[in-house]
C-alpha cells in the first residue's frame, strides 16, 4: 500500500522530532495524500479507499458530499499500530535510545583523554536530554551515535605512528579497507567536539588522500615554465594534488602566518590584511597540504604561528617547528591569566612535560612554565583577543 507509505513518511516527519506525547490527531487531505503516492488512476484510488477502509484510520467526508472523502486521520490510538507496521519509533523511545548509548559509553574509561571524553559524554546527554543533535551525532539515529562513539573511542585511545596510513588504521582496527575513508567527515568533526578545536585525523598521526589546504594572500605555483598565480581577496583552497603537481611555490608576501582557528581568526586576518603583505594558511596540527606548502615555499620566508596558548595549542607549534625543519616564531602567543579559566587535565600536563622537555621550545619555556604553575589553560583562546584592529601586519595594534 504505497499510499500507507506515503502517510506514514509525512506523519513520522511531523511526529519523530518531538518526544512529548501527542495531544491532536494527525490528517491529511486524502486526495493529495494520493497524489503524493503516485496513485493517478480512478482504478488505483478507488482500490485505496477499500483498504484504508479496513484500517484502524479515520476517513473523514466532505460535509456536503458524503460519498467523497476529504481527510485520511491517524487517530491518537492508532499511533502505536502505525509505528508497528513500518517499524518506526516514537521520539521518546528514539531519545531514550540514544540516550543509553551515551550511557553505556560512560562506564568505558578511556586510557589516553579520560576528561576530554568525558567532557564529550557530558555534553551529549545534556543535548540529546533538551533533545538536540550535536553534529555529527543525531539523537534520533541511537545505532549511528554507537557506531561513532566506538569508532572515535578506539582512534584516540591508542598512539599512531605518524604517517599511518589511513587504509592501514581502517583494517588495523578491524574494519574493510576503505571505511575509515568513507567516515573521515563524520569522524574529524567528532574529534573537534572532543578536542574542543579543529582536529583532522591527520593530527593523530593518520595520513588521508583528500587533506585541503585554506589560504589567503598571493601564492604562484610552478610546474616547468608554467605558473598560476593565485590572489584571491578572501579564503582560497588548493588539493594536495595540486600542491603536488607544483615543483615550488613562490610568493609576493612578506611572510607566512598559519592561524590555528580557521573559522574565524583565520578569517579574520585574512579580510583585515589590506596590504596583502601576509601569506595566511590555516592549520591545527600541520596536514599533508600543509607540509606540501612549507615544502616547496622559499625557505628565506618568515614563518610565523598565531595558535592558542593551551598546551595543545603549543603542542602544534612545535609540530609545525619539527616537520618544516624551520624557525616558527610564535605570534601574540603569550599565556594569559584568567579567574574561571579551566583546569590543566592529565593530557595537558603530558604535553606540558613534553613540550618543557624539548629544546625547539626553550624560547617559550617562561609561556609554558606559566601554565604549568597556574595550574589552568588560562585565556588561551585566540578569539579572546578580539577582532585584528589594523589593516596589515601585525594587525594587533
Amino acid at each position: 500500500m504505497r499510499w500507507l507509505k506515503t502517510l506514514h513518511d509525512q506523519w513520522m516527519t511531523a511526529r519523530k522530532r518531538r518526544v512529548e506525547a501527542s495531544l491532536r490527531a494527525f490528517r491529511r487531505d486524502w486526495e493529495t495524500l494520493l497524489d503524493d503516492a503516485g496513485l493517478k488512476s480512478a482504478e488505483d484510488r478507488q482500490a485505496a479507499h477499500r483498504e484504508a477502509e479496513k484500517l484502524p484510520l479515520k476517513l473523514i467526508p466532505f460535509r456536503h458530499k458524503p460519498r467523497f472523502i476529504d481527510k485520511v486521520e491517524v487517530p491518537l490510538e492508532s499511533e502505536a499500530w502505525l509505528h508497528a507496521q513500518f517499524g518506526s519509533q516514537t521520539g521518546a523511545e528514539a531519545q531514550r535510545a540514544a540516550l543509553e548509548v551515551v550511557e553505556r559509553f560512560s562506564m568505558q574509561k578511556h586510557a589516553l583523554l579520560p576528561e576530554a571524553w568525558n567532557g564529550l559524554l557530558s555534553r551529549l546527554k545534556a543535548e540529546f536530554g533538551l533533545p538536540r543533535t550535536l553534529e555529527p551525532f543525531r539523537w534520533l539515529e541511537a545505532d549511528r551515535v554507537a557506531e561513532l562513539l566506538g569508532l572515535l573511542f578506539e582512534l584516540t585511545s591508542r598512539e599512531w605512528p605518524e604517517g599511518t596510513l589511513i587504509r592501514d588504521a581502517s583494517t588495523q582496527l578491524g574494519f574493510d579497507s576503505k571505511y575509515l575513508e568513507a567516515q573521515q567527515s563524520f569522524i574529524e568533526r567528532a574529534l573537534d567536539l572532543l578536542w574542543e578545536r579543529e582536529m583532522p585525523l591527520e593530527s593523530l598521526g593518520i595520513q588521508t588522500s583528500n587533506s585541503v589546504l585554506h589560504f589567503g594572500g598571493p601564492l604562484v605555483l610552478h610546474a616547468g615554465d608554467e605558473a598560476k598565480v593565485l590572489d584571491l581577496r578572501f579564503e582560497a583552497s588548493l588539493s594536495v594534488a595540486e600542491l603536488e603537481r607544483a615543483t615550488h611555490l613562490t610568493t609576493t608576501a612578506e611572510r607566512l602566518l598559519t592561524v590555528e582557528n580557521r573559522k574565524t581568526t583565520f578569517l579574520q586576518l585574512v579580510r583585515a590584511d589590506a596590504a596583502r603583505s601576509t601569506l595566511i594558511v590555516a592549520t591545527s596540527f600541520p596536514t599533508q597540504a600543509v607540509r606540501l606548502l612549507l615544502q616547496k615555499l622559499p625557505r628565506e620566508l618568515p614563518h610565523h604561528h598565531f595558535g592558542d596558548t593551551d598546551a595543545a595549542g603549543w603542542d602544534i607549534l612545535r609540530r609545525l617547528r619539527e616537520v618544516s625543519g624551520r624557525a616558527v616564531r610564535p605570534f601574540q602567543m603569550r599565556w594569559r591569566s584568567k579567574a574561571d579559566a579551566l583546569p590543566l587535565t592529565q593530557r595537558d600536563r603530558q604535553i606540558l612535560t613534553r613540550l618543557l622537555s624539548d629544546p625547539s621550545m626553550a624560547g617559550s619555556y617562561a609561556e609554558l612554565h606559566a601554565m604549568h604553575e597556574a595550574g589552568t589553560k588560562g585565556d588561551f583562546e585566540q578569539e579572546s583577543l578580539g577582532r585584528p584592529n589594523l589593516e596589515q601586519w601585525p594587525f594587533y595594534g
